[in-house]
């Protein structure tokens, strides 16, 4: 900047303008150098806030745009496990569907052989039932004969 760009009145705003022509200030009166040179620092700050707030507004733009992205991502992510839930809502009654369609086979033979082993047996459970009781009969008369003895010992004694 230049001393001579100060003492420009042309270079003022209207209302600075206004105060110089009002007061007759003489661009070598020091208020009037105090004035022009308070109004370049101003211009100045004005000219740094401006470009501060295109910054600030290109850097809010920026966010702006990842936060939309995001928020499309969400939406992506939020439709995606809707389509997860329902699939999983409909997993249980196939997973019913295919477990009943595998085990029924096994099942029915599994249920035919212990039927058919049940037919075998059932002789063999009868014939143990017999043998228990001619088991215990036994043991009775065996007990019964001991009893008699012992007691036929004490009398003839």
């Amino acid at each position: 900047m230049k001393p001579e760009d100060l003492l420009d009145p042309a270079q003022f705003p209207d209302d600075l303008q206004w105060v110089a022509a009002h007061h007759k200030l003489h661009p070598a009166d020091p208020v009037y150098l105090l004035v022009a040179w308070h109004w370049r620092r101003v211009k100045k700050s004005e000219d740094t806030l401006k470009a501060a707030l295109v910054e600030l507004k290109a850097a809010i733009d920026d966010r702006v745009e990842s936060l939309a992205e995001a928020a499309d991502t969400v939406t992506g992510v939020h439709e995606a496990l809707v389509g997860v839930q329902e699939a999983l809502e409909e997993k249980p009654g196939q997973l019913g569907e295919q477990l009943d369609a595998k085990l029924t086979q096994p099942l029915a033979s599994a249920l035919a052989q212990l039927q058919a082993l049940e037919k075998s047996l059932a002789p063999l459970a009868r014939s143990f039932q017999t043998a228990q009781r001619r088991q215990l009969l036994a043991t009775l008369l065996v007990g019964v004969t001991l009893g008699v003895l012992s007691a036929v010992i004490v009398l003839f004694r």
